[in-house]
C-alpha cells in the first residue's frame, strides 16, 4: 500500500529546503569544530616550538657567557705562561725598576754605590730524600738546578759600621735573599780612606 502526500508542492518545497538547511548547518558546525580542534593542535604546537625557542635561548646566552669567560681564561693562562717563562729563565718575575727603589729606600746616605749587576745563575741544590725511602747506592741523591737571578753591588762606605747596616738593612728585605758578604778593603777616595765592599744576594722569586 503507498502513502499518498496530499500536502501541496509549496509545503514540501519548504520542508525540503529545511531538510537542506539543516544538512548545511551540521556541515558548517562540523568544520567549524575541526578547526577549532586544529587550531587547538596548532596552538599547542606554537606554544611547544616557542617553549623550545626560549630553552635554545637561554642555552645560546649561557654558550655566549661561557665563550667570554673561556677568552678571558685564555688570556690569563697567556699571561701565567709568560711570567712563568720569565720565572724559569731569569729565576724572578721582579723587576729592575723595584728593586732600584728598594736599593735607595735600604743605602744609607754616607754609602756610595760604584757598580750594580743582575746575572742570571744555575743553582745547584740537593733533593732532599723523602722520609721512610731507602738511599740509592753511593748515597747520592741528586740534585736539582734552578735558575736565580743574582745581583752583584759594589760600593763604597766610610766605616765598617756604615756596610754592615747595609747589609742588615738587605738581608732583612722581603725582595733579597742570601745577602753575602764578598770583600770589604780599604781604598783612597776623594783624599779620604774609605772602606770598598762587594755583595751579593738573590732576587726573590
Amino acid at each position: 500500500m503507498e502513502n499518498v502526500d496530499f500536502l501541496p508542492d509549496r509545503i514540501k518545497s519548504q520542508r525540503y529546503r529545511r531538510r537542506h538547511l539543516l544538512r548545511q548547518a551540521y556541515m558548517l558546525g562540523a568544520c567549524l569544530a575541526a578547526l577549532i580542534v586544529l587550531g587547538y593542535a596548532r596552538q599547542g604546537t606554537v606554544s611547544k616550538a616557542q617553549a623550545e625557542l626560549s630553552v635554545l635561548k637561554d642555552r645560546g646566552g649561557n654558550v655566549r657567557q661561557q665563550l667570554a669567560t673561556l677568552n678571558l681564561l685564555e688570556q690569563q693562562q697567556a699571561e701565567l705562561m709568560i711570567k712563568k717563562r720569565i720565572n724559569d729563565q731569569l729565576g724572578s718575575r721582579a723587576k729592575a725598576l723595584d728593586l732600584l727603589i728598594e736599593m735607595e729606600s735600604l743605602m744609607p746616605a754616607s754609602i756610595s754605590l760604584t757598580n750594580l749587576a743582575l746575572e742570571g745563575v744555575e743553582v745547584r741544590q740537593p733533593i732532599q730524600q723523602a722520609s721512610g725511602t731507602a738511599a740509592p747506592p753511593g748515597g747520592k741523591i741528586g740534585e736539582k738546578v734552578t735558575n736565580r737571578l743574582r745581583l752583584v753591588i759594589n760600593g763604597v762606605a766610610p766605616t765598617d759600621v756604615d756596610v754592615a747596616n747595609f747589609i742588615g738593612q738587605l738581608a732583612a728585605s722581603s725582595l733579597f735573599e742570601d745577602v753575602n758578604m764578598g770583600y770589604v778593603k780599604n781604598v783612597e777616595f776623594r783624599g779620604l780612606t774609605a772602606r770598598e765592599f762587594q755583595a751579593s744576594c738573590y732576587v726573590a722569586r
